[in-house]
């Protein structure tokens, strides 16, 4: 029994430590926020290829900044939606 104890501890103490952290909790720091406007943030999302293939093209053909268009398209998207505070 004190050996499964010590497993249960074990497996406790490395989920603490190596636990994700919460986005909305998670300090941002100097150098990840440099050179940026206020109100921005920088992010690291995963996206399917041919979205950013399309992205890329409508970025070059405007003459727009790859932001730009996502900001565009989020803002379009999220414009009208009812959003609840997590």
């Amino acid at each position: 029994m004190a050996h499964n104890m010590q497993a249960i501890k074990r497996v406790y103490f490395v989920y603490k430590v190596y636990r994700p952290k919460d986005p909305a909790t998670m300090a941002l720091t100097e150098t990840s926020q440099k050179g940026l406007k206020d109100g921005w943030t920088r992010a690291t999302f995963i996206l399917r290829k041919d979205y950013l293939e399309k992205l890329k093209s409508i970025s070059y053909w405007q003459r727009r900044k790859i932001k730009e268009v996502i900001d565009e398209a989020l803002g379009s998207y999220l414009e009208g939606k009812r959003i609840r505070k997590r």
